[in-house]
């Protein structure tokens, strides 16, 4: 999803992604167009953000109001509203690009009139949506990962174009085609969140079973021709895991169980470190040297190791609305935007460039309420 968009050439080749030094300059969001429901996810072209979620209006910077159903984007310089307005029928659980393409998916079944079951792209140059590529999963899709000539989807779907391809599959990038090579085995739970690195998928949700076996369930990772389990990754992880992301030589995932956890691993599965909360972990992103996690939690240990079920092993804790930093070696950074909601925080993703973080989310207001930015925030 969302986030470091990796192309490999040579699928086999270990990935060494390379992601911008950049420090945190402040935890007050800029001023940008916000929205009347969650935004669950966001991904970046350039200098805009795309947002998908359950919204259905935006409110503009200048306080006037705009339609915008589960589909939009801001200008994350300026936080203007961009006159890009496709009429969906339902919600968006994913946006990401990659290919030239705006990707998004979720439990809609048109878009701009057009039947298009579940997942869509459009063009990048243009806006327009390209009616050639049409998987037609059969279920709600929560993941779509391009990666050259290949389009992976991940979700509770049970076939894609009328084959069984159940939870997680794979698709030309040329007209959506089912790839029946790729034959994964995935079992009892949604597929939340697919990334490529190391020669390899990394794939998080809440199955239990992959390849048949419960140990690689939650967090594993698959051939990407082939989608046969990747025995060499073995997380050892028993609760729902919301995303992973791969920088280096390293994979983080977003544990929402045991209150909730940021967690590093080796490319072997070996926990390096994690970094506990009071509530579920539902996003992480590596952002320069930063690890940014985000959820529902409002406190956060002070130190990287925690008990069975999450609680701080020193018994400290900070606050951390929502959000919060943790740099490399799983130290928790002073960085607290301190925002709101619930639910919080959904998508955290970074600008290619390092330059500004976009998050999604429920929340409405920062600083402990002292700043409006309703469901989506951009931090530079």
């Amino acid at each position: 999803m969302r986030r470091m968009i990796t192309l490999f050439a040579l699928l086999g080749a270990v990935l060494l992604a390379q992601t911008p030094a950049v420090a945190i300059d402040s935890s007050v969001p800029l001023t940008t167009a916000s929205f009347n429901d969650q935004v669950y996810k966001v991904a970046y072209d350039g200098n805009t953000v795309y947002s998908g979620g359950l919204f259905t209006r935006a409110k503009q910077t200048d306080g006037t109001f705009a339609d915008r159903t589960y589909l939009a984007a801001v200008n994350s310089t300026t936080g203007a509203l961009l006159p890009f307005a496709p009429e969906l029928d339902g919600p968006v659980h994913e946006v990401t690009t990659g290919g030239g393409f705006l990707y998004v998916a979720g439990n809609f079944t048109h878009v701009d009139g057009v039947k298009q079951l579940r997942v869509a792209r459009f063009a990048l140059s243009s806006g327009q949506l390209d009616t050639t590529w049409n998987p037609k999963p059969s279920a709600t899709v929560y993941a779509v990962e391009p990666v050259g000539s290949t389009v992976y989807l991940g979700g509770l779907f049970a076939t894609v174009g009328g084959v069984a391809q159940p939870r997680l599959a794979a698709v030309t990038a040329s007209d959506g085609a089912p790839i029946t090579t790729f034959a994964p085995r995935v079992e009892e739970g949604a597929v939340r969140d697919i990334q490529p690195g190391h020669g390899r998928l990394y794939i998080a949700g809440a199955f239990s079973y992959l390849g048949g076996e419960k140990k690689y369930g939650k967090l594993g990772a698959v051939d990407p021709a082939t989608g046969a389990v990747d025995t060499g990754f073995e997380s050892k992880v028993y609760v729902l895991t919301r995303q992973v992301v791969v920088s280096g030589d390293r994979v983080y995932a977003a544990l929402d169980g045991r209150g909730g956890e940021v967690r590093a691993f080796t490319t072997t599965g070996a926990t390096l470190w994690y970094q506990a909360t009071d509530g579920g972990m539902q996003t992480v992103e590596v952002w320069g040297d930063t690890i940014i996690g985000g959820g529902h939690f409002d406190q956060a240990c002070v130190n990287n190791h925690a008990g069975p079920r999450g609680e701080c092993v020193d018994g400290v804790k900070a606050d951390r609305g929502k959000l919060l930093a943790v740099d490399r070696d799983g130290k928790l950074l002073p960085w607290n935007p301190n925002a709101n909601g619930v639910i919080g925080a959904w998508d955290a993703t970074a600008s290619p460039d390092g330059s500004s973080l976009a998050v999604g989310g429920s929340f409405t207001t920062f600083a402990a309420g002292t700043i409006e930015q309703k469901r989506l925030a951009v931090f530079d």
